[in-house]
């Protein structure tokens, strides 16, 4: 079998087994990340600059997602 056949290679889409140490860094990361840019977005709302204001609380609001996703593995929850 080459390894042009069935899409490349040949494990692509295994299951992968996750590292508790990971999910746990991940979960931290998340978190140190997303008060940060909530204190960073606040900053920039209350010097009414509209635009890095969004685009923080943005940032804010995805890394809030990954933090509790990061947390539910952590607890063998269902994603």
């Amino acid at each position: 079998m080459s390894y042009y056949e069935n899409g490349g290679l040949k494990n692509q889409l295994a299951p992968r087994n996750n590292n508790p140490r990971l999910n746990k860094c991940l979960f931290v990361i998340n978190t140190i990340l997303a008060l940060c840019a909530l204190g960073i977005g606040i900053a920039f709302l209350y010097h009414k600059e509209m635009s890095t204001a969004i685009a923080m609380l943005l940032v804010t609001i995805i890394c809030t997602f990954n933090a509790i996703t990061a947390w539910r593995v952590l607890h063998g929850k269902k994603i």
